[in-house]
């Protein structure tokens, strides 16, 4: 990790692209349940606010412990994203 404002940087992007890709399944794909999608919006918009407040909620001073804590940030992000793109997977099946 560079630093704390690379990693914010990058989650606000993630979260910008899924949502831009809600909204295109919301109003281009005929046939997607609308309410399944605003859904969808706002677990991406918890999961981009809960993961912000993690970046800076680290008071630690160990090096050891901020690397653990950032990559287990990193890990449960990437879960979390997964779990979103198997849910926009599924509203188009």
């Amino acid at each position: 990790m560079a630093n704390k404002r690379t990693l914010k940087k990058e989650i606000n992007y993630v979260a910008g692209e899924l949502l831009s890709e809600c909204l295109c399944n919301k109003y281009l794909i005929p046939g997607t349940d609308a309410e399944k999608v605003d859904a969808l919006m706002g677990k991406i918009i918890g999961i981009q606010d809960d993961f912000l407040c993690r970046v800076g909620a680290n008071g630690d001073k160990d090096p050891k412990k901020v690397k653990v804590y950032y990559r287990k940030l990193r890990a449960d992000f990437d879960k979390a994203i997964d779990e979103i793109f198997e849910d926009l997977a599924a509203l188009n099946a």
